[in-house]
């Protein structure tokens, strides 16, 4: 028994490396508007990359965080994007009950992950990550048997009403839509108002560190999904045990 866990865990990880890694190509392409087929090239020089310089996380530290063909460093973002996904794979296998659900969940995370990155780089959220997202969470959800409608029906009156009164400025259509899918990932919607108020909370802090610090002004706008992304890792990771720290007896 044993045994197999520490199998698993390792199919996981490795299954987050490779798919840490493709993230990265996501995320540099999809707000390009660029197609993801195509080799993978060095940023700095454009040589198009072997396969020892494609290994997730190992050819980086095998070639120092620099390009074999021009010897410039490489961003050190693109292990830590690896390593990260690598990480969520790992922790939805403990949180999931059997393989698939906790597939499903690792799926989850990860394009939550993507979008996040995405939105704090861009402050764009794109569909087709949103679109996926939603897919895996309803997926994952219906595996486990907890379909609720509560917790994305919140999300949706919550972000939907700010884009009909501020006809798209204050919120996105795509918020709506990762509304949606956080909502369907978390369930009820005591976790679901919980996630909002820490997302604001943790948005709130890091817009007051920024004017402090006059990395940013009034005017400057904040991207959101972020913060609703490390709410949501918190609530999936111990949102049961944070809710009867608020309110005792509720669950």
């Amino acid at each position: 028994m044993l045994s197999s866990n520490i199998s698993l865990i390792v199919l996981f990880a490795v299954l987050g490396l490779v798919f840490g890694s493709f993230g990265t190509v996501i995320i540099s392409r999809v707000p390009a508007g660029r197609h993801l087929g195509g080799r993978s090239r060095c940023p700095r020089c454009t040589h198009v990359l072997g396969a020892v310089e494609l290994v997730p996380l190992f050819s980086y530290l095998l070639l120092r965080g620099r390009c074999r063909h021009c010897s410039r460093s490489i961003s050190v973002f693109y292990p830590l994007l690896e390593l990260a996904s690598a990480l969520l794979f790992v922790l939805a296998f403990f949180i999931g009950s059997t393989p698939l659900p906790s597939l499903l969940l690792a799926f989850s995370l990860w394009l939550l992950l993507l979008i996040a990155v995405i939105d704090a780089r861009t402050q764009t959220i794109h569909d087709a990550l949103n679109v996926s997202f939603l897919l895996f969470s309803v997926a994952y959800v219906v595996v486990l048997g907890r379909l609720h409608m509560a917790g994305p029906l919140l999300f949706i009156f919550f972000f939907g009403v700010q884009w009909l009164l501020s006809r798209g400025r204050w919120v996105g259509s795509g918020d709506i839509l990762l509304g949606a899918g956080i909502g369907f990932l978390l369930g009820g919607w005591e976790k679901a108002l919980l996630c909002l108020g820490l997302a604001y909370m943790l948005g709130a802090a890091a817009a007051i560190f920024l004017l402090a610090t006059k990395r940013a002004t009034r005017k400057s706008r904040i991207p959101f999904g972020p913060f609703l992304a490390i709410a949501t890792l918190l609530m999936v990771v111990a949102g049961n045990e944070m809710l009867r720290m608020l309110v005792p007896g509720l669950l």
